[in-house]
């Protein structure tokens, strides 16, 4: 910066000119860079394109687009025009500046305390340039100020600038043509500052009912006592002009002094820092964040040890909505937005370790002002870079700024790449509440329930799945436990003649409440009692018991059933007995209170001492009153009866009776030809026990 025809590469101006003049054209202009002090974006600037040739007696030895190039890069200061580069193109001069706009295009937006500010800000750069450094500026009005995108305003007009040893007579009246005629002396200076004063004031008159800026008429008649007086001998110094109290108000003391931090001392920086906030608090947010949100984020305020704890929580906060901290800080979000964000994002860009480090600080502070987009393009990018630093602090605060995104954006934006699923949800199902009015706000499993409509159920206990309890409506009696092959007994035929009972008693709407609970206890106790099983070899006499039983409940009465069932099971249980002696102690005291309570349900009966009442006794396989045949004993007559041997002739003779259900036919057909193979089957008996079998003829 600073070398003749550096010309900036990738420049690019626009057509339309901002304003033109008699000297030159200004344009705005666009140039990339990737400066640390810009962050790497592009660098907005103005282009004052000289004309070739300018008439006038003034410019002969040097035309004012060379002149005003040459000041430029001779006097340097803050409030004065700042200089960038400039270069010669087809015989036309170029000079590149910061981004300005006139004062006359933007005067009738300024509020009274940027007017004020900014006719503070010329004050300076006049004092700077006539009393320290020795020079002339021949036309100081409003076509010399500009104003900045920031509302800063900046001295230009350096073609009318002359060193101080070089101002005579032939000069002022060469430059009479364009200075007030009044304005006549050795300090036209201040003539021409009081006339610039009072144009602006004129034109910037505050509103009815607005106190505007504390001083003005004081100022306004001053300008015309003091600063305009005939006596140019009289006329106060510049310097003297700035201790006017239209200078020196709150306002104007703070921004004065953070302007001019650099040359302050660390006394004092710490005595203003300290009391800056409760100072701030008298003007309105809106007047402060316009006029002092670059100076609140300039990097000597950021960097300052008092700073970074007495201001930085109060200006990179946002006032909350509400609870206690609503007064605590200095902007709402939506001054924050439009004033301060800017500022934020474009250090952001910056890449200086210290800054980075204060704006990760309060990270989640402005992140949730900038939408998506916004995010995406501004933020990720320049986080990504700092998690490459070799900073292991910038590191760790990046990577915790970087996971506050991914609620924001979501991990695939954040992260990017291919990402897969490596986790499960090994999380059980979540207890369900069946009270539709006390629903389960925790979250549940990924894996669907069974049956999702458990908020339809009544029951108040919590379910582990989501399978309803049933109503009394649709209340069912549990299905016994079925016992496994070989595994019936007794307590089958006790069932069954249980069971008709119990679902009559169950069919009342009294017993309808407590039919599910009655199911439930009886499945746990039967299933207590069929763990223990009788022998296989009892259960297949059990069996033939049963069909027989159901042919004889068709034939005899109700009373006459029950006592051929106690007696048969008293045989089959004798049998059982001798035939097998591992039947279990529990299944035989359960086979004898079942008897005993069948027993005393019926009527009282004559014991019978005769034997042969224990005999099975042959009934017809069809029932009196049907057509089909009926059964014929081809085995009557040929009983066999066995007898022991006697041992003495005086010791009378044993008859041992032989169950004659062994040998009875299964089945009876009415085919003749079936008859007839039975009967030539014959016994099949031993010959060597011929002599001991005696037939029988009856």
């Amino acid at each position: 910066m600073g070398n003749e025809g550096s010309k900036l590469k990738g420049l690019i101006i626009d057509k339309n000119a901002v304003e033109v003049n008699d000297f030159w054209a200004l344009y705005n202009a666009e140039s990339p860079t990737t400066s640390n002090e810009e962050g790497g974006g592009a660098q907005l600037l103005s282009i004052f394109q000289g004309e070739i040739l300018v008439k006038g007696q003034l410019w002969s030895p040097v035309g004012p687009m060379e002149r005003a190039i040459k000041n430029l890069m001779i006097y340097r200061h803050p409030y004065i025009l700042k200089y960038v580069t400039t270069w010669e193109q087809s015989g036309q001069k170029h000079l590149a500046t910061e981004r300005v706009r006139p004062l006359n295009d933007v005067l009738a937006k300024q509020s009274d305390i940027q007017v004020c500010l900014g006719l503070r800000t010329i004050l300076r750069s006049l004092i700077f340039l006539i009393e320290k450094a020795l020079a002339r500026h021949l036309n100081i009005c409003t076509h010399s100020v500009y104003v900045t995108d920031s509302g800063s305003w900046r001295l230009a007009g350096f073609e009318y600038v002359w060193k101080a040893k070089e101002v005579n007579k032939q000069l002022l009246d060469l430059a009479s043509t364009f200075m007030d005629p009044k304005n006549l002396g050795e300090d036209f200076e201040q003539f021409a500052f009081a006339s610039l004063c009072e144009s602006v004031l004129e034109k910037c008159r505050p509103a009815a009912g607005d106190a505007g800026t504390p001083h003005v008429p004081e100022f306004r008649e001053y300008c015309s006592t003091h600063l305009k007086h005939k006596n140019t001998e009289l006329r106060p110094k510049l310097s003297a002009v700035l201790l006017h109290p239209y200078f020196n108000h709150e306002f104007v003391l703070i921004h004065s002094f953070l302007f001019e931090l650099p040359l302050k001392s660390i006394q004092e920086r710490q005595q203003f820092f300290s009391t800056l906030i409760e100072r701030l608090r008298c003007f309105d947010e809106q007047m402060v964040a316009s006029q002092l949100a670059s100076d609140l984020l300039s990097r000597m305020v950021l960097l300052d040890p008092t700073a970074q704890l007495c201001v930085q929580p109060y200006v990179l906060r946002t006032k909350a909505t509400d609870g206690a901290g609503a007064t605590v800080s200095l902007f709402s979000p939506q001054t924050y937005v439009q004033y301060l964000l800017p500022h934020i994002l474009k250090m952001f860009r910056l890449r200086d370790a210290q800054i980075r480090l204060i704006l990760l600080d309060y990270f989640m502070e402005y992140v949730r002002l900038l939408d998506d987009e916004q995010l995406q393009s501004e933020i990720l990018p320049h986080l990504q870079l700092g998690m490459s630093d070799t900073n292991d602090v910038l590191v760790a605060k990046t990577l915790r700024s970087m996971a506050d995104l991914v609620p924001i954006l979501g991990a695939n934006k954040v992260l990017g790449g291919d990402r897969r699923r490596c986790f499960s949800d090994g999380r059980p199902h979540a207890a369900v509440s069946t009270d539709s009015q006390h629903l389960l706000t925790e979250p549940r499993s990924i894996t669907p329930l069974m049956n999702g409509n458990s908020i339809d159920a009544e029951d108040d206990e919590f379910m582990v799945s989501g399978s309803p309890l049933p109503t009394e409506n649709n209340v069912a009696p549990l299905s016994l436990r079925l016992s496994p092959d070989g595994g019936e007994d007794e307590k089958d035929l006790t069932n069954l003649i249980e069971k008709p009972q119990e679902t009559d008693r169950s069919s009342h709407p009294e017993n309808n409440s407590n039919s599910f609970t009655a199911a439930h206890d009886n499945t746990l106790i039967n299933a207590d009692e069929e763990e223990v099983w009788s022998d296989w070899d009892t259960t297949d006499e059990l069996q033939r018991l049963h069909v027989k039983q159901a042919g004889l409940e068709e034939q005899l009465p109700t009373g006459e059933l029950a006592l051929n069932i106690l007696e048969t099971n008293s045989s089959a249980s004798t049998q059982a007995t001798q035939t097998s002696s591992s039947d279990s102690y529990r299944t035989a005291c359960s086979n004898l209170s079942i008897s005993t309570t069948k027993l005393a349900a019926q009527p009282s009966r004559t014991l019978i001492d005769d034997l042969n009442a224990l005999d099975i006794q042959v009934q017809l396989a069809t029932p009196p009153g049907r057509s089909e045949l009926t059964e014929f004993d081809f085995f009557k007559d040929m009983e066999p009866v066995i007898e022991c041997k006697a041992t003495s002739s005086s010791a009378p003779t044993e008859v041992i009776h032989v169950d004659a259900s062994r040998f009875a036919a299964a089945t009876v057909t009415p085919n003749g030809d079936d008859l007839g193979d039975e009967a030539n089957q014959g016994w099949g008996h031993d010959d060597q026990d011929e002599d001991d079998v005696v037939w029988g003829t009856n």
